[in-house]
């Protein structure tokens, strides 16, 4: 193959990975977010575990943690997203701290130590979604 055909062969590629479809793109990011999910699970029971009761109206702060397909308003345009559902604000205050609680950046830290391993899920994801588009079986 010359360099002609090598580049033309490239730039097909490159323009079906340009193009790809919203169910595609959420199919990445919910890789991304359900790793990024996990972590901050991790993080609450590591720092605020379920010691006390049975959590309440709406359940343990590890339990309400969770990731989907679809924006913050629920949009389906190729974004997922990770986080706490109902007891977001007890995470913020336990985060940030308030006037009379210290805050632990836990929250912060997870986002932090999860970068690489978000990454590396949407790029294993995207590598399969392009496989399959170039004619492989997506494994």
């Amino acid at each position: 193959m010359d360099m002609s055909e090598a580049l033309d062969q490239w730039l097909k590629q490159v323009s079906k990975a340009a193009q790809l479809s919203i169910s595609d793109q959420e199919k990445i990011t919910k890789a991304g977010a359900d790793v990024l999910a996990a972590k901050l699970k991790e993080a609450t029971k590591a720092k605020h575990p379920d010691t006390k009761g049975n959590g309440g109206k709406y359940g343990h702060l590890s339990d309400d943690i969770s990731a989907s397909t679809g924006d913050i308003d629920g949009e389906h345009n190729g974004k997922s997203v990770a986080g706490y559902g109902d007891k977001a604000f007890v995470a913020k205050f336990l985060n940030d701290g308030t006037k009379k609680l210290r805050g632990d950046h836990f929250v912060d830290n997870a986002r932090d130590d999860g970068k690489n391993d978000v990454f590396a899920a949407e790029q294993a994801e995207y590598s399969k979604i392009i496989a399959k588009l170039n004619g492989g079986d997506g494994h």
